[in-house]
């Protein structure tokens, strides 16, 4: 892309690198183009978003697997030589990345976002990335925010040799999910070294917030 995407900060979290682009969600959730609302960052610099390839039907949800992690991405668009894999506020269950639809501060993001939807992002780009052997990007939307995760290798390669371990633990002989993924895995990663003084709080903790 030839303009600078206008991310407003960044920080490296349990091992992860997340970057955030703040929007207002009144002007952003009215676009009528999906790509303007759904990825806002792409829209910011004033020109109209790029026309990027749908992977997903209208309506539909894609089913992902690789390597025993069964993931279901609420947006997928081919961009350049990769994929660009979204979760957003107002997916998902009870625990997972999309029921958070809280305002996050741009002053606060860091203590707000919550390590468990970073963790089933990346575990969803994860299962993008194998099910079609393609560069994947991983993204979440929330309600009034768009963040960037790019895993570095320690995080990486830590959630990847866990999915057997993941499977065995929840029973899941079909595969885990993202959510089930990042459970098994956070406090895995919190114990590597280095990487815990840069974690997100707890789940439980974010909620008392």
């Amino acid at each position: 892309m030839s303009t600078p995407l206008n991310w407003h900060d960044e920080a490296e979290l349990l091992g992860v690198t997340a970057r955030v682009h703040f929007f207002d969600p009144a002007v952003v959730d009215a676009c009528i183009d999906p790509v303007a609302r759904l990825l806002p960052v792409l829209a910011d610099a004033g020109a109209p978003p790029p026309a990027l390839q749908s992977l997903i039907d209208a309506g539909q949800r894609l089913i992902c697997s690789a390597g025993g992690l069964v993931a279901q991405p609420d947006g997928l668009w081919r961009h350049g030589d990769g994929l660009l894999c979204l979760v957003h506020k107002g997916a998902g269950r009870v625990g997972e990345a999309g029921n958070d639809s809280r305002l996050f501060d741009p002053a606060q993001w860091r203590s707000q976002l919550r390590a468990d939807t970073l963790l089933q992002c990346v575990a969803t780009a994860m299962a993008v990335a194998g099910h079609h052997q393609l560069p994947t990007l991983a993204l979440w939307r929330g309600r009034n925010v768009l963040v960037q995760f790019d895993p570095g290798s320690a995080a990486l390669e830590c959630m990847a040799s866990l999915v057997g371990a993941a499977r065995l633990y929840w029973n899941a002989p079909a595969g885990v999910t993202p959510a089930q993924l990042a459970s098994f895995c956070e406090p895995r990663l919190r114990a590597l070294p280095g990487l815990a003084e840069h974690a997100p709080l707890p789940l439980l903790s974010t909620l008392r917030a």
